[in-house]
């Protein structure tokens, strides 16, 4: 996928500035060209190129949007993808990150994740963090050596370990070109201990491993590796900021929702991504309590959401915002366990919403529960005390990273990797069957069309195959004609799904 270029026939120093939006980018672009050629606005998807003699040295920089940008989709991303393969394919001497100082750590780790998705672990000898508002540093009279060392500041330090040391600071309010030329220099040193610039073969489309794509309607990314996967059902009242907790995991603005009271979800929605090398379904969950729901409505979310959640789901989350508690939420956990049994308990967890409501009064979760309606305290403890609290607003990242922990423990400790019951299981065995069919055409179908393949390619090939075949089972299942066949056969042949459509419809207090 990517190898080291020994060739001096291309002397120029070639940088790829990556960042999210706001960290200095521009500026720094603009720095080191010696004026104000860009401007990276909230949003863009532009890839910008400028370039510019030092010391008789050709040096071209290219700037990055934000790939990390919530509200960028899956095209924008591909279209920005291939950009950069474009101004980057003749080889790059250095990747900076900016990363501006004295500001949280945001989505900068995940960001160096992204980058080593996009080239190949082979650019991680090339990516140096540049720190940007070097003169904040200097007001406060303060060595970068000093303020690594504080404990407040743990994550910048990892970042800088990272990229094993290569750090660089910018001013980009001073004129003087020494900042630059001492970058220059930092550059073509770990150039020369790399042997050359960092250069890309040719890459194919569809290698998995150099994305982190959003998938659609219960979708799955075609990935042949390995990768912790984790399957969450959101459930909550509406306006408990249920959608915008999926887009807080999912890290990407996928899911609709409204400020106002009236439910936007109003159909089970399931969302896929690969984030941080971990394959995250999210299922959206039409609003508990929503009395604009019929009976029917509700029975075809219920066969759509067991679909999604196939083969059975790591996680329930209950999400509840602060400051609202309502007499229907307080009976969730034991709807719950109607539904799907009282095992359920064990893969159930809260999510407090609007975080941001605690520290305006200085309040802890901790602090707010045990002050607070006792009820409510009785909701975590019979969820094992498994809870966690988000600010939607705020950068996702961080929250991804704490909430994700919390998961791992909770299947670490149940020691089976999902919830499963009979309904899961007679789903499973559906999807299996119908898999199972339109695998056996495809590979008929492949091995006609391509008579030749080595066993590596065949195994890369046929992995490709299972995985289109699993979400047109699911897409197949979670169609019209699908979810009613399915209820259908259930009602038939299961009692235990009336119990579960009865017990759902006092979830959606639909009388």
């Amino acid at each position: 996928m990517s190898a080291i270029c020994f060739s001096p026939d291309d002397p120029v120093i070639r940088i790829l500035l990556m960042g999210r939006y706001g960290s200095g980018k521009s500026s720094s672009g603009n720095t080191i060209v010696r004026e104000k050629k860009f401007q990276i606005r909230e949003h863009e998807t532009k890839v910008v190129y400028g370039e510019t003699q030092i010391s008789g040295r050709q040096v071209h920089v290219i700037i990055s949007p934000d790939p990390l940008d919530t509200d960028l989709n899956e095209e924008q991303l591909e279209q920005m993808k291939e950009k950069l393969d474009f101004q980057c394919s003749s080889g790059l001497s250095a990747v900076l990150l900016t990363v501006p100082l004295l500001e949280p750590v945001q989505n900068e780790e995940e960001m160096l994740d992204y980058i080593k998705c996009l080239y190949g672990p082979e650019v991680e000898k090339y990516i140096m963090i540049l720190f940007t508002r070097g003169d904040d540093l200097e007001e406060l009279d303060q060595t970068i050596d000093e303020y690594l060392k504080k404990e407040s500041n743990a994550d910048v330090k990892q970042l800088v370990t990272d990229c094993e040391g290569r750090f660089h600071i910018f001013n980009n309010k001073s004129k003087s070109e020494k900042q630059v030329q001492e970058l220059l220099q930092k550059i073509e040193k770990n150039m020369k201990n790399n042997g050359g610039k960092f250069t890309m073969i040719q890459m194919r489309r569809n290698d998995s491993k150099r994305a982190t794509p959003v998938t659609f309607s219960g979708e799955s990314p075609a990935n042949i590796y390995e990768r912790t996967d984790f399957r969450l059902v959101l459930l909550g009242k509406t306006g408990s900021g249920k959608s915008a907790t999926g887009n807080t995991i999912i890290g990407r603005n996928v899911f609709t929702f409204s400020a106002s009271s009236k439910s936007q979800t109003k159909q089970c929605q399931s969302v896929t991504r690969v984030r941080f090398d971990k394959e995250i379904t999210v299922i959206d969950t039409p609003g508990l309590y929503d009395t604009e729901l019929s009976k029917e409505h509700v029975q075809n979310e219920i066969m759509k959401c067991i679909t999604y959640a196939s083969p059975g789901p790591h996680a329930f989350i209950i999400v509840i915002r602060v400051g609202r508690f309502t007499e229907e939420e307080k009976n969730t956990v034991q709807h719950l366990k109607e539904v799907f049994g009282e095992q359920v308990l064990k893969y159930t967890m809260i999510i407090f919403t609007h975080k941001d409501q605690l520290e305006k009064k200085n309040q802890t979760i901790e602090q707010y529960m045990q002050y607070g309606d006792p009820d409510l305290k009785k909701l975590v403890d019979s969820c094992g005390k498994r809870f966690f609290c988000l600010d939607n607003d705020s950068a996702s990242f961080p929250q991804f990273k704490g909430l994700i922990s919390k998961i791992e423990m909770m299947v670490a400790e149940n020691r089976v990797t999902h919830f499963t019951n009979e309904l899961f299981e007679r789903m499973e065995k559906r999807i299996q069957k119908i898999q199972k069919q339109k695998l056996d055409e495809k590979v008929k179908q492949h091995k006609k069309q391509y008579k030749q393949f080595t066993q590596s390619e065949w195994k890369e090939i046929h992995q490709s195959l299972v995985e289109k075949s699993r979400r047109e089972a699911e897409l197949t299942l979670t169609s019209k004609e699908g979810v009613n066949a399915t209820k259908e056969a259930e009602i038939r042949g299961a009692h235990g799904f009336r119990a579960v459509i009865h017990a759902f419809r006092k979830m959606c207090a639909i009388q």
